[in-house]
């Protein structure tokens, strides 16, 4: 846990780093003053085994000898040699000129007269300075002696005459003993200062990692907070340094992202309220075909209940087949349409690809357009052009052909051509009266017809409408009770354009009941507010699935299509009955008649200013 911290790891960097240095410069040190301390030991040997070697050269020719081998030869330099171990501090052999022992030192317990010391065998490492002296060059060594059983330096320097002869050697061999302890002692001086530092090292250590990550953890909460959603959080890091400025450069982070993430939210809230609001029905595929998301419209579009679920939209597509549709669009990169029945609705799928901006398609959307009432209304005008050549083309038949019976002379009775004409007329009259209501019905339509509203009374009204069709209902021995309720309250209305609408349903009621039956009008009171008009037939009635249609323009259901009608007056009268903001329902049923409602508003108590219009009735 603790080696992963960054204030363990730059502490434990800063005290190594302090041991390196100053263990690299402690062992400089050392080797420096131990490469220093032999040197000068050797050249204090040296010199005094130059001085010894001139004072034996000396001695040696003042006896008249040349060298120092021989008994007797150095009598007298017994005392002598009795005080070199102490001023050299060095044990002394003296050679002759062949490599023989003439005299040795006794490290301080003094000398007689010199003698031999044959018998005593030089150590290996003298032995080979004495072979380098002989040669005439002064040699140094340093070894691990057998005498004093630890590192020792060994000087040899040669024995001169007056006649630069070699004939003899001088040799210092001395421990080392005094070096080792000052450089044992700078060991141990080292050992101390090294712990020193480290204990210095480590304090120091810990106190600049814990200055340097305590804005680090600072910084590292504040991201934290921001990954959660935090965009409020800061730092508060306040410092000149590099650290000071990642600080800051995470606060404006911080502040930078919050406001474009606050932007992206109001711009997803805005294109999620765009979506919803669409009318068509979105689906988003992304690039593997797996479902993404739909807006609330497609439920009501493919007739499923809200919410609809990812599984029933997914089997919804498949059993329409859009899954080849979305591989054809995403391998080609263009937009395709296909239509398909569903649930008794005309539904068109358009499908777009999604790709950025590498032209790499990454998905692809779907518009679901419910067609069926555009499909329905072109429909309807197709059967329009249609249903008004044909009534146009019945009567001009009939007239062309009167025409050409009169003009070919085929006709010459004067009662013939009498009836001829009539007929010409007749048929006149009706394209006159189809022409009419086809102004009429486009008038209506386009919103820009007025009214002259006044006071009317409904019974005068419809008593005026009711009398007006007494004579066509008489010929096919039809009855029209009129229940009128005497109410004072009048409505607001055009009188002309009511009594065409009553008209119109009292003459459909008329023209589509079996002979010898009855048409009720009665007018009722359901609200304060409200005047209800109603008008029942026993006539054929209308199937339950066609009333939805008789608004049309030229629809005539099945019973009444043998009837001279143009299919326009109940177009016509939903449009005045909408003019008087008037609202209207059927009820019908096969073989049993229809019945037709129509509710109209009474007028105010602020409406006395309006004009009042009644009928009598003579």
């Amino acid at each position: 846990m603790f080696k992963n911290r960054i204030a363990v790891k730059l502490t434990a960097g800063f005290v190594v780093i302090v041991l390196i240095s100053m263990l690299a410069i402690g062992i400089f040190f050392i080797q420096m003053f131990r490469q220093y301390a032999f040197e000068s030991r050797e050249k204090t040997m040296l010199a005094s085994a130059r001085s010894i070697s001139l004072v034996v050269a000396d001695y040696l020719q003042s006896n008249g000898t040349n060298s120092p081998g021989g008994n007797g030869q150095m009598r007298g330099f017994g005392g002598y040699m009795r005080s070199l171990d102490t001023l050299t501090e060095s044990k002394v052999w003296i050679t002759d000129g062949k490599g023989n022992l003439s005299l040795i030192s006794e490290m301080g317990q003094g000398m007689g007269m010199g003698r031999s010391n044959n018998s005593e065998p030089l150590p290996e490492e003298a032995e080979k300075v004495i072979q380098e002296v002989l040669t005439g060059k002064e040699s140094v060594s340093e070894s691990f002696s057998s005498v004093y059983n630890e590192a020792t330096l060994t000087v040899g320097v040669p024995i001169v005459d007056s006649n630069h002869l070699n004939i003899g050697s001088v040799l210092l061999h001395s421990p080392v003993t005094g070096v080792t302890e000052t450089l044992s002692r700078a060991v141990s001086i080292l050992a101390l200062s090294l712990l020193a530092a480290l204990i210095l090292a480590v304090g120091m250590g810990i106190f600049y990692s814990l200055l340097f990550t305590r804005p680090l953890k600072a910084m590292n909460r504040t991201a934290l907070e921001i990954t959660q959603g935090n965009y409020a959080a800061r730092t508060g890091v306040e410092r000149k340094d590099e650290l000071g400025q990642l600080g800051n450069s995470l606060d404006t982070l911080a502040l930078e992202l919050g406001s474009t993430i606050n932007q992206l939210f109001q711009e997803k809230g805005k294109l999620d309220d765009i979506i919803s609001s669409i009318s068509e029905g979105i689906v988003a595929f992304d690039k593997n075909h797996q479902l993404m998301s739909i807006n609330s419209a497609l439920s009501e579009i493919m007739n499923r209940p809200h919410p609809y679920l990812n599984e029933a939209v997914k089997k919804d597509l498949n059993n329409l087949g859009v899954e080849a549709h979305l591989t054809k669009v995403m391998e080609e990169k263009k937009p395709s349409q296909m239509v398909r029945d569903w649930l008794g609705k005309k539904i068109m799928f358009t499908f777009s690809p999604i790709m950025d901006n590498l032209g790499i398609v990454t998905g692809s959307v779907v518009l679901v357009h419910d067609i069926s009432e555009s499909a329905r209304l072109e429909q309807l005008r197709r059967d329009f052009v249609a249903n008004v050549s044909h009534e146009f083309r019945t009567p001009l038949t009939v007239i062309r052909g009167s025409l050409e019976a009169l003009v070919d002379g085929t006709v010459v009775k004067s009662e013939d051509i009498k009836r001829y004409q009539q007929r010409m007329l007749s048929e006149t009259r009706v394209l006159e009266r189809l022409v009419g209501d086809l102004l009429e019905l486009s008038r209506l339509q386009s919103g820009k017809t007025a009214i002259n509203r006044e006071k009317i009374h409904i019974p005068s009204l419809l008593a005026d409408a009711v009398k007006s069709l007494q004579t066509i209902a008489e010929k096919k021995g039809i009855i029209i009770e009129y229940l009128a309720q005497q109410e004072d309250t009048p409505i607001l209305g055009d009188y002309d354009r009511l009594r065409q609408l009553f008209v119109i349903f009292l003459d459909n009621a008329i023209k589509y009941s079996p002979k010898n039956t009855k048409v009720f009008v009665e007018t009722r009171l359901p609200g304060m507010n409200t005047l209800s008009v109603i008008i029942r037939d026993q006539g054929y009635g209308i199937a339950a699935d066609e009333l939805t249609h008789i608004w049309d323009r030229f629809y005539k259901v099945d019973n009444s299509r043998k009837g001279n009608g143009t299919g326009l007056g109940l177009a016509i009268a939903k449009h005045l009955i909408e003019l008087h903001d008037g609202v209207v329902s059927v009820q019908s049923e096969l073989g049993k008649g229809t019945t037709i409602e129509v509710k109209l508003g009474l007028p105010s108590l602020d409406d006395s200013s309006f004009p009042e219009r009644r009928t009598t009735d003579e």
